[in-house]
């Protein structure tokens, strides 16, 4: 058999060789291979599963990791232990449940705007009342100025003042006769039903929190600081942090005694080093952020009394005046039974039954935001001495927090202390932040100053 003069091996033989791939290519046969494999992962099995070389392998691996929901770890020895979600979704990618609640609350934004409609359309009808009403108050007005001999006659000054302004005839300073702005009663009514609008709220805020603790903290954080500052567990702190790698173009630096270090470099870089430009004067901790609950209605009590006596009349009207009508008049309303009895009844029911659900639902909300903050309030004795063993009544003094350290207790990164306190009781630590503080501390001292700078300027359009 003749020999490969390049080789100097018999023609024919296959040979191994290095091969080499492409960044999208090497992502596409890692997938397939992983597809249908759960579980964690190390590089060498990414390498034996996918054929991939080393350099490839490690590449795919960090794509990957960026563009599907993922978690990282680190062991004892160094190694960075992958772990994907057994779907493979993507980063981003909404939930049936996300995508069920993004339904509900367009159809909940259309029913809102049509109901308020058909209360400004039920409002006409009442505005005619109102009109024989004010009517009848500025007849009785121009009766008691005559009583009196201080009239001026009927005009303006009688609409002025049916909406509470003296306009400054006969002699007297203009004012407004109640000082204090009032609502308009359209919109108590609207508040009364759906809620006060809520005040806009930046969707990125906790974006910028975070990205201000990465710049203040020399481009260096850990899962424990977006536990700290979220008030996440490690688990939910974890997914997190990959997803930051993908948005912020950071990279996972695994220190000697295996913690993760997540490393944005190009965060630091700035030509300002002022605190505008660093974000905020201090990134606030979960605990000083607690979740409060919003107003059910930002009325009065007697405004809302008074809506509710005005609907629970509309309400009872079909059933009980419209038939009394009826009868004493002898005069049939069945052809407009829809407008008189069936609209209005179920209109009127309909308005009750909003705020209800409302009140239901802010009862089962405040009853997570109690856990939440429960939690977070935990953390802030927590982190106060994570190292130090402490007994449940030291560590967590309410009813609230307890259950919380029940619950949380190893998502916190806590455990259980080899020996109990002098009275027996358990203790606690939490080893993992204690472990990290301390690792992100030594890296965030190491960090080269220079990494905050842009560099020299070399050309400018001012020039």
């Amino acid at each position: 058999m003749a020999l490969n003069p390049s080789q100097g091996e018999p023609q024919g033989y296959p040979t191994l060789e290095k091969k080499a791939y492409a960044e999208p290519k090497a992502k596409r046969i890692l997938l397939e291979a992983l597809r249908g494999r759960g579980g964690k992962l190390t590089r060498s099995d990414a390498m034996a599963v996918s054929g991939l070389p080393e350099l490839e392998t490690q590449q795919a691996l960090t794509v990957l990791l960026k563009e599907y929901r993922s978690h990282l770890s680190a062991t004892d020895s160094g190694e960075l232990v992958y772990e994907f979600d057994p779907a493979f979704e993507r980063r981003g990618t909404l939930t049936w449940r996300e995508r069920l609640a993004a339904a509900g609350a367009a159809l909940w934004t259309g029913f809102t705007f049509v109901f308020k409609i058909s209360i400004v359309v039920t409002l006409v009808v009442y505005f005619m009342l109102f009109v024989a009403m004010m009517l009848a108050l500025i007849f009785a007005r121009r009766a008691d100025d005559r009583d009196d001999d201080r009239g001026f006659g009927f005009g303006f000054a009688d609409l002025f003042w049916i909406w509470g302004w003296n306009p400054g005839f006969a002699g007297a300073p203009a004012r407004r006769l109640s000082a204090r702005p009032k609502k308009p009663f359209y919109k108590s009514v609207f508040d009364f039903v759906f809620g006060p609008p809520r005040a806009p709220v930046d969707p990125l805020a906790d974006e910028k929190e975070i990205l201000a603790a990465i710049r203040q903290r020399n481009g260096r954080i850990g899962a424990v600081d977006l536990v700290q500052l979220m008030g996440w567990d490690f688990d939910r702190a974890e997914e997190e942090a990959t997803r930051l790698l993908a948005d912020y173009g950071g990279e996972p630096e695994v220190t000697d005694d295996g913690v993760v270090i997540y490393v944005f470099k190009e965060l630091r870089k700035t030509t300002n080093e002022s605190r505008g430009w660093l974000g905020t004067d201090r990134p606030r901790p979960a605990w000083e952020r607690l979740e409060r609950a919003a107003p059910l209605t930002g009325n009065a009590s007697g405004t809302n009394t008074a809506i509710g006596f005005f609907n629970a009349f509309n309400l009872l009207a079909p059933f009980w005046i419209v038939p009394l009508f009826e009868m004493k008049t002898r005069i049939s309303l069945a052809g407009a039974s829809v407008w008189l009895h069936t609209f209005p009844a179920i209109f009127s029911a309909a308005f009750f039954a909003i705020p209800a659900g409302r009140v239901v639902r802010e009862k089962l909300a405040a009853r997570s935001r109690a856990r939440r903050n429960a939690r977070r309030s935990l953390l802030s004795r927590i982190f106060a001495a994570p190292a130090e063993a402490r007994c449940l009544e030291a560590i967590a003094p309410d009813r609230a927090q307890a259950e919380a350290l029940e619950r949380d207790l190893v998502r916190l990164g806590g455990d259980v202390a080899p020996e109990p306190d002098e009275q027996g009781r358990v203790r606690y630590l939490f080893p993992r932040i204690e472990r990290e503080m301390a690792a992100l501390a030594r890296a965030r001292a190491a960090a080269a100053r220079d990494e905050a700078s842009p560099g020299e300027v070399v050309f400018s359009s001012d020039d």
